[in-house]
């Protein structure tokens, strides 16, 4: 990062830099005054409003190039606290480089590295690594989860807790440091009732924000939809149905899919991968059982799994190798074939561990229960199937809906994601990382509170919670902790 070192003022266009766009803003920071810049503008500095659009003409030796909009913030109310200056260009991409070029050349402007802006507003202390964080993942989330977990890093909820932690941390430390400077003045149990409430109240903040470091967040950061079952199964079928194309091979030839095909589908606002795996089988093809290999890798991380069973063409030991799976969805195919029921019947799926079932026709699109009564069992007329345990099977919900394929996996999807992210977990994994260290030292310390009498080893241990925050939120300061003792404590009361 040498590049990120310099002062030279940076120039770069933020947007419509790609293709030919109606409007791109080129941002420009860091030049020492808005007046150094006139001989590029028509309109005259000196009456700029901050923080005001202005219309007026780039121009380059009398020449015009472009009609703009200009709109200054001045160092210290800036996104860089630089000064900066935004101009809304017309966004031809050639229009954008010629005015690049002009401030490049005879504004001694450099183009800005990508991050740059951001790096000096961090630099200059106008956001903090956490917010930087939130940043990017605001601009590079595959989901409505993170979407809004990164603005709340930047500046909403979350940011607002790491704060309150912070500023809990700082009464914490000022309660140790009353206790050894003004102890005589408050007496000895007024000095350690200050630090109890002090640490309990960090504590309840800390309990808040580990509490959503809990369980595996990697499904939900890029979530997998997974399409399994043997050959001739349907996979493929439904896959196309969804992705709305044809964009998987159908054919009644076994083993078409002999590695996983994977398309990206929106739903509710979150990017997935939905994925269709090759048919699961004894194959002397040595790529297919290569793709044979990667379904099961693919099925172990996936964050919704469906398994599809051709009752046509189901071999029991096929099914044998997913004994130890747990599918959110079981969908029994080929439902429009007239000895289809018959067929259901004859299947043994004891060992297939589901939450939900249905029939379908890919033919028509359609699914729906497998019977008027909606049960299904190995050799039974009303057996059932589900996670296998010692006192019996636990049948899963059988679905009673009839309707269109498509809109109804989606719907249970999307479901699913609902559920999983109802706690708001914390997705960067620093975060989670710091979270859990400050969490571990404070359940620690909490131990052996009342064991030190010490206040010197109480400070010194209070301390270690510095270094986990700093990484959390910035470094705390002596002059922090000395605001926070005369803005929160009646000193000389």
């Amino acid at each position: 990062m040498n590049f990120y070192t310099d002062d030279l003022p940076i120039i770069a266009c933020s947007t419509g830099n790609v293709s030919n766009t109606a409007i791109a803003v080129i941002r420009l920071s860091g030049f020492k005054s808005l007046l150094s810049l006139q001989p590029f503008f028509s309109f005259n500095l000196a009456k700029v409003k901050k923080r005001f659009s202005h219309l007026t003409n780039i121009v380059s030796e009398e020449r015009i190039l472009d009609n703009v909009l200009m709109v200054f913030f001045p160092k210290g109310e800036s996104y860089t606290d630089e000064n900066v200056l935004e101009l809304s260009v017309h966004g031809n991409l050639l229009n954008i480089q010629i005015i690049l070029d002009l401030f490049i050349l005879k504004g001694h402007f450099r183009s800005a590295h990508p991050g740059e802006f951001t790096y000096r507003a961090l630099k200059n202390k106008k956001l903090s690594l956490s917010q930087v964080e939130g940043l990017d993942m605001l601009l590079n989330a595959n989901s409505s989860l993170m979407l809004s977990q990164g603005l709340d890093i930047l500046q909403g909820e979350l940011h607002a807790q790491y704060l309150r932690l912070y500023n809990s941390f700082l009464k914490l430390k000022a309660a140790v440091e009353i206790s050894i400077d003004f102890s005589e003045d408050i007496g000895e149990s007024e000095s350690k009732l200050l630090f109890n409430d002090s640490f309990n109240g960090f504590l309840s903040i800390l309990d808040s924000l580990h509490s959503r470091t809990q369980g595996n967040i990697s499904s939900l950061l890029s979530p997998e939809l997974v399409l399994v079952g043997q050959t001739n199964a349907g996979k493929s079928s439904l896959f196309n149905l969804l992705v709305k194309h044809n964009r998987s091979i159908v054919s009644s030839v076994a083993g078409t899919t002999r590695d996983y095909i994977s398309e990206v589908i929106q739903v509710d606002g979150t990017n997935y991968s939905l994925i269709d795996t090759a048919g699961i089988r004894e194959s002397s093809d040595e790529i297919e059982n290569i793709g044979i290999e990667r379904a099961f890798e693919i099925l172990n991380r996936a964050f919704y799994k469906i398994l599809i069973i051709n009752p046509f063409e189901t071999n029991p030991d096929y099914l044998a190798k997913l004994v130890d799976v747990h599918f959110d969805f079981l969908i029994i195919s080929h439902s429009d074939r007239p000895d289809f029921l018959s067929k259901v019947s004859d299947l043994d799926l004891s060992n297939i561990s589901t939450s939900l079932i249905a029939s379908a026709s890919f033919a028509t699109g359609s699914i729906g229960p497998l019977s008027n009564n909606g049960s299904i069992g190995p050799g039974s007329k009303s057996g059932s199937i589900g996670p296998r345990s010692n006192s019996g099977s636990i049948g899963p919900e059988t679905l009673i809906e009839i309707g269109p394929i498509e809109p109804l996996v989606k719907n249970l999807l999307s479901k699913k994601f609902r559920h999983e992210s109802a706690n708001s977990p914390i997705l960067l994994e620093r975060h989670r990382h710091c979270i859990n260290n400050i969490h571990l030292k404070a359940q620690l310390f909490s131990l052996k509170i009342n064991e030190i009498d010490d206040v010197a080893i109480l400070s010194s241990e209070v301390n270690i919670f510095s270094n986990y925050l700093s990484e959390l939120v910035g470094i705390v300061s002596a002059d922090d902790v000395l605001n926070s003792i005369f803005s929160n404590f009646c000193i000389g009361k």
